[in-house]
């Protein structure tokens, strides 16, 4: 959802040469220059414009396909022979996080990052739901597993909406984060441009998979077998769940 670059490491001497320079660079600045907006401005971050914040969903309807006999659903499924499959959905995401800083010298020797772009893109990718094709449209056995197959598809439309919440306050944090930062020296600007764009990519990708995981849970919570035991009963003791079904997977 990286390349490395070689980094010259500079000897241990000169990077305290380089901090004790800089410390005495702006110790010198704020004695010749008692002005407080000057020195508030160069230990504060605060962000002096708005970012372009594309929060990207992109959402596909569920589509029926018909055309998949119960034996494929079940092999696609991988399912034992304990139950029977003779509904499936099937949910599929992709995502990104893209963002772009941009450092900005605020005082000698001293500089800012700011965000330019911050564009988390989800996308949905698949949302199929499968109906056995021995099972004809209208009948009491298609009704029940249209049913079934319905309820995982309001799970996961619930969790499309999550996504969206959750996509929009990540944007708010960051905001709220660097107007928090402080100033840093100009050998540290890559560095911290590295691990920020880390940082916050693996907060993308962590939030994604609390989501996911509460959506998992959620269709378990209607797979159960009870609820097999229960709908299988659903059109009767001679329904096509007892004989058409499992004639067609012999």
């Amino acid at each position: 959802m990286a390349d490395q670059r070689a980094k010259h490491v500079a000897p241990k001497s000169s990077i305290r040469w380089g901090a004790v320079a800089v410390c005495i660079l702006i110790a010198v600045f704020l004695f010749v220059t008692p002005n407080d907006h000057a020195s508030a401005q160069q230990n504060s971050c605060a962000v002096a414009r708005a970012p372009v914040a594309s929060l990207s969903f992109i959402n596909q309807d569920p589509m029926l396909d018909r055309h998949r006999s119960v034996r494929w659903l079940n092999n696609r499924a991988n399912q034992g022979s304990r139950y029977l499959v003779t509904g499936l959905t099937e949910y599929e995401l992709q995502a990104r996080f893209d963002m772009r800083l941009e450092p900005v010298e605020v005082g000698v020797g001293a500089f800012c990052l700011y965000p330019i772009r911050i564009n988390p893109e989800v996308e949905v990718i698949k949302h199929l739901v499968y109906v056995a094709s021995e099972l004809e449209r209208g009948t009491c056995e298609y009704d029940v597993v249209y049913a079934h197959e319905g309820q995982h598809v309001q799970i996961n439309q619930h969790m499309e909406q999550d996504i969206q919440r959750e996509l929009d306050a990540m944007v708010s944090e960051i905001m709220a984060d660097f107007a928090a930062m402080r100033p840093v020296g100009a050998g540290e600007v890559q560095r911290l441009q590295r691990r920020l764009l880390n940082q916050y990519g693996q907060d993308f990708k962590r939030r994604l998979r609390t989501i996911d995981l509460a959506r998992r849970e959620d269709h378990r919570a209607i797979d159960t077998p009870d609820e097999y035991e229960r709908l299988s009963k659903a059109c009767g003791p001679n329904s096509a769940f007892q004989t058409t079904l499992p004639d067609a997977m012999r």
